[in-house]
């Protein structure tokens, strides 16, 4: 118990260091002015303790820091990927479960110890390829995690294109604006904010022409929110004014 432990908090802590510095870099030469990102460190703790799960038992503390600065990266590597795709993932799960869970399946296969093995299992005929190991525990990693791939795509691809063929994988345009709490879940986090404190417009227009309908549902949105405050919306005046 007190390996699983140690070894845990060390991937934990070697991974959250990582991405605070690896992070705090990637900024720097992107807009010229280095900041530390607490959600992503945060991230790539989390990265570090899904990677580690699978091996926390059967390997060395040095290697559950090698494992957990690898986590590191691998989570800010796909983070940006998927901002690069345009695949709209805003807790970052893919990174932390999907890439570390895989990364974690592969390091038992590389770091395996023989005496943690001979202790956890009674046998150590099968140990990490970077522990003396023949590659065969390192292919029975990498078979069950071409596995769990296979099985969940099975599953969950039909499941996904059905709900897009329905129109119900992905909510309007507006509802988003407006906030999915309130549209699915009837509360509003913004409840006590005025219209006047719910900058919208001006975060997405940088993003060009391909938000045009979106920006159109978002100006609709804020004159309807105007209205419920008894107040007129700046086109009604405007035209208003012009038909004096």
């Amino acid at each position: 118990v007190s390996l699983v432990a140690v070894n845990t908090t060390l991937a934990a802590a070697s991974a959250g260091v990582t991405t605070l510095i690896a992070n705090f870099y990637l900024v720097e030469r992107i807009t010229g002015e280095g900041s530390f990102t607490l959600s992503a460190t945060m991230n790539g703790c989390l990265g570090g303790l899904v990677s580690i799960t699978g091996s926390c038992g059967v390997v060395e503390p040095w290697a559950a820091v090698i494992i957990g600065f690898v986590a590191g990266l691998s989570y800010l590597v796909t983070s940006k990927l998927l901002v690069r795709l345009r695949i709209d993932d805003a807790v970052d799960a893919i990174p932390v479960h999907m890439t570390n869970g895989i990364w974690g399946t592969f390091a038992v296969g590389l770091f395996a110890s023989p005496p943690r093995i001979e202790y956890a299992y009674g046998q150590s005929n099968d140990v990490g390829v970077f522990m003396g190991g023949n590659g065969t525990l390192l292919l029975c990693q990498i078979i069950s995690i071409l596995f769990v791939l296979g099985w969940v795509a099975c599953l969950m691809v039909p499941f996904f294109c059905l709900l897009n063929y329905m129109g119900r994988l992905r909510s309007e345009s507006v509802d988003e604006v407006e906030g999915l709490d309130y549209r699915y879940h009837g509360s509003r986090k913004q409840d006590t904010m005025t219209v006047e404190e719910t900058p919208t417009m001006h975060i997405l227009h940088p993003y060009g022409e391909g938000n045009r309908q979106l920006l159109q549902n978002i100006k609709r949105y804020e004159e309807r929110r105007l209205r419920e405050s008894g107040q007129v919306p700046l086109s009604n005046n405007n035209t208003a004014t012009e038909g004096d």
